[in-house]
C-alpha cells in the first residue's frame, strides 16, 4: 500500500525543508536506515509526490553508489514518524 503524507501530517515534523520525492520514473524512492550500501538497510519506499522533510541539507557521500544522501524525516505507512537518508537528487539536491 502507498502512502502519501497530507499537508496536515507534514506540519506535524518538527524542522527541515520540505522537499518532494521524484525519481524521474514510476520507481519508488528507496530509503535507507544509513548512507551506506549495505544488504537489507532499505526500510521504507516511498512514491513520486512525497512530501518529507530534509534535515539541516547535510550530504553524505556514499563512496559505494558515488552518490550523496540526505537525511529525511516522513510519516510512513503506519502514520508513525520515521527518519531516515534518501539520495540527494530524488529530492532536487546535488547527486
Amino acid at each position: 500500500m502507498d502512502y502519501e503524507l497530507s499537508f496536515d501530517q507534514m506540519e506535524q515534523i518538527a524542522g527541515g525543508t520540505a522537499r518532494k520525492i521524484n525519481t524521474g520514473t514510476s520507481d519508488k524512492a528507496a530509503i535507507r536506515s544509513d548512507p551506506w550500501i549495505a544488504k537489507r538497510n532499505q526500510i521504507d519506499a516511498l512514491i513520486n509526490g512525497t512530501i518529507v522533510k530534509t534535515i539541516n541539507d547535510e550530504l553524505i557521500f556514499d563512496p559505494g553508489s558515488r552518490r550523496n544522501f540526505v537525511k529525511i524525516r516522513f510519516i510512513n505507512k503506519y502514520g508513525d514518524e520515521a527518519g531516515g537518508y534518501v539520495a540527494a537528487s530524488i529530492v532536487g539536491l546535488p547527486r
